[in-house]
């Protein structure tokens, strides 16, 4: 079970505004500035959740990077008010959020610009976000096990105009271009009973152009991880060999050139 730390500060009679709900604590007290323990992320009264991530397939349209996501869980609004970047802060530039108040179950996104980091270079990072609401401090912050993510510059940068694949976060795949016919070897991501396994699909003839897995015959659930074309193999850029699995959220991206298809360490 992942723990993270989590500091509640109560002050003054308006405290109670945000009345305590079951679940989300270990223990809870009310008189002073305490640390406590959050149980699980689905019951903490303010969600912080990041993912390990490889640029540049996970930069948004304006080349930032998703850093951290915090979801509202009191019954009252809250706003961020203030974003420390504690590990990572010599790479991480123009970190942005949006200082307005949000609702219960609503969201906001930490987002930053990444410099500095070389092709095939990783840095880990920790960001301690602290939102404020009525009567209520929240100072939510990593620690060295469980709330570090790790940000890696793909060891070969892929823009639109030298890309030939592109994933898509749905598990499909289409290979680039005007409509022509080529023959791929397809890699698919295969779950069976919670264990996961790759299947290759060899000198598969495709329109270039059109979605991979209507191609295909009997492989509606399968994810499309890695395409060969040309003798290059295109890897889905959040696939993660250790974890025989893809990095959450799957957000798609234009693939990343590789002279090995994607694998699973284990095997």
């Amino acid at each position: 079970m992942k723990r993270r730390n989590f500091i509640l500060l109560l002050g003054g009679a308006s405290s109670g505004a945000m009345s305590m709900g079951t679940g989300a604590f270990s223990s809870v007290k009310a008189d002073r500035g305490v640390e406590v323990n959050v149980e699980n992320d689905d019951s903490a009264y303010v969600g912080y959740k990041e993912w390990d991530k490889t640029i540049p397939a996970d930069l948004r349209d304006d080349g930032t990077v998703h850093l951290v996501t915090v979801t509202n869980r009191f019954r009252n609004e809250i706003s961020i008010v203030d974003v420390e970047i504690d590990d990572g802060r010599n790479v991480l530039t123009e970190v942005s959020y949006s200082d307005s108040s949000f609702g219960t179950g609503e969201q906001e996104e930490i987002t930053g610009r990444v410099e500095g980091l070389a092709p095939g270079e990783s840095v880990q990072v920790e960001v301690t976000v602290t939102v404020e609401g009525a009567g209520v401090t929240a100072q939510l912050f990593g620690d060295t096990e469980t709330r570090r993510f790790t940000i890696k510059r793909a060891d070969q940068d892929v823009s639109f105009e030298n890309a030939e694949v592109e994933f898509f976060g749905g598990g499909n795949a289409e290979i680039l271009g005007d409509d022509r016919d080529e023959i791929v070897d397809i890699y698919r991501l295969v779950s069976n009973r919670g264990t996961n396994s790759i299947e290759e699909d060899t000198d598969v003839e495709v329109v270039t152009g059109q979605k991979l897995r209507g191609q295909l015959s009997g492989v509606e659930g399968d994810t499309i991880i890695g395409a060969t074309l040309d003798g290059t193999t295109h890897v889905h850029p959040q696939w993660n060999s250790g974890d025989c699995n893809l990095d959450q959220p799957n957000n798609g991206g234009l693939g990343i050139p590789s002279n090995d298809p994607p694998g699973c360490a284990s095997n």
